[in-house]
């Protein structure tokens, strides 16, 4: 059996998603508890978060996955790291998307 040569990076990256997908399920349980449901900024925010939530997701899988290209495999890292960091950036855009209308428009 080969070396898991990901094995080094697996466990930053999980603990790095767990924390991060935490932080934002708790967001978005928050943003949906909200009386005024017709809000155009509130389906931005939402969509945002729900884009960063699946790529976070598929991220976690990734790298969980031990069935990848044992040659490319840091080809198979940046990938997952890419949907990782995507991952945290439409989150990230979707809390400053709240924080703003919080802030301005309410």
């Amino acid at each position: 059996m080969e070396k898991d040569q990901l094995f080094n990076f697996r466990q930053p990256l999980v603990t790095a998603a767990g924390i991060i997908l935490g932080f934002v399920l708790n967001f978005a349980t928050e943003l949906v508890k909200r009386d005024r449901k017709s809000d155009v900024i509130a389906w931005f925010i939402l969509i945002f978060t729900l884009i960063g939530i699946t790529l976070l997701i598929i991220s976690l899988y990734r790298i969980l996955n031990n069935r990848y290209n044992r040659e490319n495999a840091d080809k198979s890292y940046n990938k997952t790291l890419n949907y990782f960091l995507a991952g945290v950036i439409f989150s990230f855009i979707g809390g400053l998307l709240k924080m703003a209308h919080t802030l301005f428009l309410s």
